[in-house]
Formats: C-alpha cells, sequence, structure tokens
C-alpha cells in the first residue's frame, strides 16, 4: 500500500469522528510537531510516528463530576494511517476509576480529516 501524504505526520489539528460502542461523536485533536497529543476536551499525552505514513497515540482524558473532581480517566490508545490530509485510527480506550479501579475497555475506531492550517502554523 503506497501513502501519499501532503502534510509531514500529523502535526497540526483535526476535525474527528469517534466510533465506539455508545455511539459517534465529534472531537478535535491537535498534535504538534514534537510529539505532543492533546483533545479538544482536555485530554493530553503523546504521538510517534511508526512508519511511512503511520502513527500511534496514546492520550488520558480525565472524567469530571459536576463538582469538577476527577472520578475517572480515559486512556486513549490508538494505531493510525494517515494518507494526506485524513487519517484513520483503531484501538482500545480502557476507563479507571479514581481509585485504580477498571471500569471498562471498549473498541473505539477514528476518522478525522485536517483542519485548515492559520497563518505561521506551517
Amino acid at each position: 500500500m503506497s501513502v501519499t501524504t501532503h502534510r509531514s505526520g500529523p502535526a497540526g489539528a483535526w476535525s474527528a469522528q469517534i466510533t465506539r460502542p455508545r455511539g459517534t461523536l465529534a472531537q478535535t485533536f491537535h498534535f504538534t510537531a514534537d510529539g505532543q497529543a492533546f483533545m479538544a476536551t482536555g485530554g493530553a499525552g503523546t504521538w510517534t510516528a511508526t512508519g511511512p505514513g503511520t502513527f500511534a497515540f496514546r492520550i488520558s482524558e480525565p472524567v469530571l463530576d459536576e463538582h469538577g473532581d476527577c472520578v475517572a480517566w480515559v486512556a486513549v490508545d490508538q494505531q493510525a494511517v494517515q494518507n494526506g490530509d485524513e487519517f484513520t485510527s483503531e484501538g482500545l480506550s480502557v476507563v479507571t476509576g479514581s481509585d485504580g479501579r477498571l471500569l471498562r475497555a471498549v473498541e473505539v475506531s477514528i476518522a478525522a480529516r485536517a483542519r485548515p492550517r492559520g497563518p505561521g502554523t506551517g
């Protein structure tokens, strides 16, 4: 399989559709050139190139209650294939309670499209 990319890896902002057993939701991901990964909802982690046109990312996202206390966190672990301004990925999301107890693990897939770059974002 030949992968053609117009980008130097996933650095930049991406509009994504996340599909999980409970349904589909929209999310924005941000990847930096130095390997940082962020979700617009507050999750943070890292990404690493795994080969030509492929990368992996892991992001931890807090689950907060109505008082702002962290009651759990979600570890998002994805293997992605990038083709130009799009990527798809698959992986496991693990939800762990604040007491360290495993609450659930679910298979998740993501389809994303690069957002237009603003001035100065290269």
